[in-house]
């Protein structure tokens, strides 16, 4: 009896410190939601009047703004340039968030004040293009989510959310509440090729059931049909259709951080997240 008491012991014990570990894992995990920059925001006023930008003011409006070069360069060559100071001033503002179960066991965050900061946060968008936040957590570890723009006209994305729901489009503007995300773009694609990814999946990739254990394998080939499908694994489909794999880790399993490491994208704008 001693012996079984010891062991009952020695169980409790175990079980408390794995509880008290994944608590301390979650709580960790909660403070790297949304990055600031740790330097001062910068007067943009002469860059604003400039018609050729060098390599250094590029670098320094991605530093300012989150905007890369090929977003730059659109607005600029749409004369809206004085867009940028809207993102300088979201990309330094202070925000407030909440975490609140998402489903399950995982929770996301969610910006609940803005500081009444009103624009478009997202300013060089086009179809084709990819999202990715990673405000959502399974206990410490950021699972993140992605989604595909299918019609920046009517601001439309092709996502896959969570278990008993089906792929289907969403609004892109509730990709304003997330407290970080990155906007990324197929370097080698012609805007003709992303188009048609994004009219592919708008088509073929919704009203999928969630299935967290969609393996890239059933992709192989490539099938216009799929028996399940989650975020991730949604994109990398679209893609791969197309003769592009964005896993960075050639795994099995495509997860929202093998995407964003693709060596295949670029950065068009990040918001909230250390790049």
């Amino acid at each position: 009896m001693r012996g079984r008491g010891m062991a009952f012991i020695r169980l409790g014990i175990f079980l408390f410190s794995a509880v008290a570990a994944l608590f301390l894992w979650t709580a960790e995990a909660e403070q790297d939601v949304h990055y600031t920059p740790e330097y001062d925001p910068a007067d943009l006023t002469s860059l604003l009047k400039k018609t050729e930008l060098s390599e250094d003011d590029y670098h320094l409006l991605l530093r300012q703004t989150g905007l890369n070069r090929i977003g730059v360069e659109e607005l600029y060559r749409e004369g809206r340039q004085r867009e940028l100071l809207y993102l300088q001033q979201r990309l330094f503002a202070p925000i407030q968030y909440e975490c609140c179960v998402s489903h399950l066991v995982c929770r996301s965050e969610r910006i609940v004040d803005e500081n009444d900061l009103s624009g478009d946060f997202m300013p060089a968008v086009r179809n084709g293009d990819i999202l990715i936040t990673f405000s959502g957590h399974f206990f410490g570890w950021r699972s993140g989510h992605a989604g595909l723009v299918t019609d920046r006209e009517a601001g439309k994305v092709l996502e896959a959310f969570a278990l008993g729901q089906k792929s289907g489009l969403c609004d892109l503007d509730h990709w304003k509440e997330y407290p970080g995300f990155a906007l990324l773009r197929l370097k080698s694609g012609t805007e003709e090729e992303t188009e048609e990814i994004a009219a592919y999946a708008a088509s073929h990739l919704s009203d999928i059931s969630y299935d967290l254990a969609s393996f890239k394998r059933e992709a192989d080939g490539v099938s216009d049909t799929l028996s399940g499908t989650q975020c991730a694994h949604l994109v990398w489909t679209a893609y791969a259709r197309f003769g592009y794999d964005l896993d960075s880790d050639g795994g099995w399993v495509v997860t929202p951080a093998d995407i964003f490491h693709s060596e295949l994208l670029e950065v068009v704008q990040i918001y909230g997240i250390n790049y």
